[in-house]
């Protein structure tokens, strides 16, 4: 901070010559005159560093002391300006930026939304623009009480908005409400479950519906596994009325999944030859100029792009993209036995993950890896776990006759 005062004010640096030197320093002392820098030259002299303010208080002591003074050097901003007084473009330079930073200053360069979650930024944007709210709007033609009602009117569910100016960004501050809706509650049809797998039922939980088949039963594709409809009986046991009901269940069995793939020994790669192309392009609008980066067969183009923006929500319609392309040439190669073990196992474990994917779970693996000299063959059985059930409309039979009894 002291140097940018000391530069900001201006100094000297000074050589004081003549007998009285000692003399010189003590009535600077007595004076305040404060000195930087001081050292003794060769041939005697003094060499120091004053500020422009205490250079001017010399006078006096320079008359009773009759010491020469020269100036050696000038530092600091009021000699810059003295230097420079005949560069006018340059100081005119520095007035238009300023003239420009104020001009800037007084606009809006970046609108932030924050709390938003059903509607996304742009189009909250996009809907403050069609209200003449854009970047570079001035800030005196912002009002921000008629953008947080007009965004309210607009977006039902934000139940508050918050907008205010912070230097030259406009902060737009959401909340949104939950707005559960209501919907009548609709008696589901009547139906039973039935197996759209065959397998050996390991897991069975009812919620609705008689079950007709129990963990450790066999059952295959079309069989019913829970009833969907009730028969009431009296105390006889005999059925007096039927209900109907919604099935409801989780059922899981467990069978056996084919499993065959084959690869062949001989495979064609990509060899990549160590050499790059690179380029760029710059895009504006639908101006396009590109160098470098040229493609054809044999090479791999990869292509990254990046728009230019001010601010976080501010883009400019001009982009730069970088290009890289990389050569390479087909070879064929042949596996050798253990690469096409692991390769076929590769793929086996690639299946699995996609069967997990689908919520199914895999119990065992019996597959078998073989090679030969043509072909890798993976065959065998995946022993897997899943959930099963189809709804099904279950058949609605007539109702008992009602049974009177005669008194005596």
């Amino acid at each position: 901070m002291e140097r940018l005062l000391r530069f900001l004010s201006g100094y000297v640096k000074i050589r004081i010559q003549g007998e009285q030197g000692e003399r010189f320093l003590n009535l600077c002392r007595s004076r305040g005159i404060t000195m930087r820098g001081l050292a003794r030259g060769e041939d005697g002299s003094l060499v120091c560093f004053l500020s422009v303010r205490h250079f001017f208080l010399l006078s006096s002591i320079h008359k009773k002391t009759k010491v020469q003074i020269h100036i050696l050097e000038k530092h600091g901003l009021p000699f810059f300006f003295v230097r420079s007084k005949k560069r006018k473009a340059f100081f005119l330079g520095i007035l238009l930026c300023l003239l420009l930073l104020f001009i800037c200053s007084g606009r809006i360069w970046n609108i932030h939304v924050e709390g938003n979650v059903q509607n996304s930024t742009p189009e909250i944007l996009e809907f403050l623009g069609q209200q003449g709210i854009s970047h570079g709007i001035r800030k005196s033609r912002i009002n921000c009480g008629e953008i947080a009602a007009s965004v309210r009117q607009n977006y039902p569910e934000i139940t508050w908005v918050s907008a205010r100016i912070e230097g030259t960004r406009l902060i737009l501050t959401v909340e949104e409400g939950i707005f559960v809706q209501e919907k009548e509650e609709e008696q589901p049809e009547p139906c039973s479950i039935v197996a759209d797998e065959g397998g050996t039922i390991i897991k069975m939980v009812t919620r609705a519906g008689i079950p007709q088949m129990k963990p450790g039963d066999v059952c295959k594709e079309g069989d019913i596994l829970v009833l969907g409809r009730l028969d009431l009986r009296n105390d006889s046991q005999e059925i007096v009325r039927y209900e109907y009901v919604h099935a409801d269940a989780d059922v899981y069995i467990k069978r056996n999944l084919s499993y065959y793939a084959e690869l062949p020994m001989e495979y064609e790669t990509e060899v990549p030859l160590g050499k790059e192309n690179k380029g760029g392009y710059l895009k504006a609008g639908d101006w396009y100029f590109q160098w470098g980066g040229q493609g054809g067969d044999g090479q791999h183009r990869i292509v990254e792009e990046y728009p230019l923006r001010i601010t976080e929500n501010f883009v400019l319609p001009v982009s730069v993209g970088k290009i890289s392309v990389k050569a390479y040439e087909k070879q064929k190669k042949t596996y050798t036995e253990k690469e096409a073990k692991a390769e076929a196992f590769r793929e086996l474990q690639e299946y699995e993950e996609k069967l997990m994917e689908k919520g199914l779970q895999i119990s065992a693996n019996n597959v078998k890896i073989e090679v030969d000299h043509k072909t890798c063959v993976s065959s065998g059985t995946l022993e897997i776990i899943e959930k099963i059930g189809r709804d099904t409309p279950v058949e609605v039979l007539e109702q008992p006759a009602e049974r009177t009894t005669e008194d005596d």
